[in-house]
């Protein structure tokens, strides 16, 4: 079975987990869910034109990365990049399954204070499958892909990083994880398309 599925494959998942996640209670989520993952594929689709990697693989993993939201993390007190993980290991999707569980943790040494949202078991679980693997360009291409996006509109990382600590009241220390994960990965793909990614897509600085 392919590593990755083709194009039609992942759309028919994609539409599924948006049909499938009971934790939306408004249109706004669901809107907000189909602008982020279309954001995200199509933002690494634009990155890895410019840096040699395969776009139409880079589209796949950006729209299936949060694909673990099919089910409501405060309702089955299951992490979403577990559950991701899991549901596309099953399927035999192994590119994706990884994706699911390393965009959350642009550093792959978890701390676990800094994700109180999540149980020690999944976060342990994810220490544990993180450290088996090695991280490639695709993995950073999504990890800093899924910082440009709030809501229905794309961001600088300052004002999605400065969106996400209001919304979950982070500390210092989770701030600077995430600036320090965004920041290594930005200047890693500015250098290798040989300009600022902003640019890119269209963000201003």
């Amino acid at each position: 079975m392919r590593k990755c599925p083709n194009i039609k494959t992942a759309i028919s998942l994609w539409q599924q987990s948006i049909k499938g996640n009971s934790s939306w209670n408004s249109n706004t989520h669901i809107r907000e869910y189909i602008y982020h993952t279309n954001g995200v594929g199509n933002s690494a689709y634009k990155i890895a034109g410019y840096c040699g990697l395969n776009q139409e693989k880079a589209y796949i993993l950006g729209l299936l990365h949060d694909y673990g939201k099919i089910q409501n993390e405060k309702k089955t007190g299951k992490a979403h990049f577990i559950v991701g993980y899991n549901k596309m290991m099953k399927l035999g999707f192994e590119e994706v399954a990884k994706i699911c569980i390393t965009h959350s943790f642009p550093l792959k040494k978890i701390v676990f204070e800094n994700y109180p949202q999540y149980s020690l078991q999944d976060l342990k679980k994810a220490q544990e499958i993180i450290s088996s693997l090695e991280y490639d360009d695709y993995d950073r291409l999504i990890q800093l892909c899924d910082m440009f996006f709030e809501g229905n509109n794309i961001v600088s990382y300052k004002e999605r990083l400065s969106c996400i600590s209001k919304r979950y009241n982070l500390s210092p220390s989770q701030i600077e994880s995430l600036k320090q994960g965004f920041l290594q990965n930005k200047s890693y793909f500015d250098a290798k398309c040989g300009c600022s990614v902003y640019k890119i897509l269209g963000i201003k600085e």
